[in-house]
């Protein structure tokens, strides 16, 4: 039988990757910690853009990433990227994480930009890399500490972590994650959060390699197992849930 295609003629087609740019209020912590995910998932540096946000509460960096998308239709120094992160600690001892800059936050990012909201800091999303626990810690301190009993190397300011020994643990981290979404979603409750693993799910659609594989004893739980999407950020359903703070 003779097929009526002509294979040698076909052009080879090929989609772009999507490109992110993700805002970050830490000078450290955040982007090392980013940067070394991109890395370790053989994401190419052109396609996530890691900054530092000129303010330090999750409104004013909100605000900040819509005057990205409002620039030349998503044109930023020549280069078009097709989607925007914001990533924000939601301490409520602060009045940068108070519950009214949280929902003016939400409300400003709307569907047009993806807010990942940690409380009280990314450092509980780093505690669920070791346990899964879903204690409201009161304050970025409260979590630190009990972050050190896990990983006693563990500094903020620190630019010689060793990244890899976390990102390995990366799939335990997002069932605990998910594990502790269920939980508050169930009870009602606005704390604890930790939607990193919203994003990590994201980079590691685009990687060339993929997430760090859970350990034996856990990876039993895998098949039932799905990536979170950005419908299970907590910014996503109080936007569209009406869900109280």
């Amino acid at each position: 039988m003779t097929s009526s295609h002509s294979y040698s003629r076909r052009r080879p087609s090929r989609t772009p990757r999507p490109s992110i740019v993700i805002l970050v209020e830490g000078k450290v912590t955040e982007p090392e910690y980013l940067d070394a995910l991109r890395e370790a998932l053989g994401i190419p540096k052109g396609l996530v853009e890691i900054e530092k946000s000129r303010c330090t509460d999750a409104n004013g960096i909100v605000g900040e990433a819509r005057e990205l998308l409002a620039k030349s239709g998503k044109k930023r120094e020549g280069e078009n990227f097709d989607e925007i992160w914001v990533v924000a600690d939601a301490e409520s001892e602060h009045e940068n994480g108070s519950s009214e800059n949280i929902s003016h936050a939400i409300n400003q990012a709307g569907d047009d930009v993806h807010l990942v909201l940690d409380s009280p800091s990314i450092e509980y999303w780093f505690l669920l890399h070791f346990v899964r626990t879903t204690r409201d810690f009161p304050t970025a301190t409260d979590v630190i500490a009990e972050l050190r009993r896990h990983w006693p190397g563990y500094s903020k300011q620190s630019r010689k972590l060793d990244w890899s020994a976390l990102i390995e643990k990366t799939e335990p981290a997002m069932q605990n994650a998910a594990y502790v979404r269920r939980m508050r979603r169930g009870s009602r409750a606005s704390r604890p959060l930790a939607d990193m693993d919203v994003l990590a799910a994201k980079l590691g659609s685009m990687g060339k390699q993929s997430i760090p594989r859970a350990e034996d004893k856990v990876a039993t739980h895998r098949s039932a197992f799905e990536p979170p999407t950005c419908k299970d950020l907590y910014s996503w359903g109080r936007l569209h849930q009406n869900l109280s703070q």
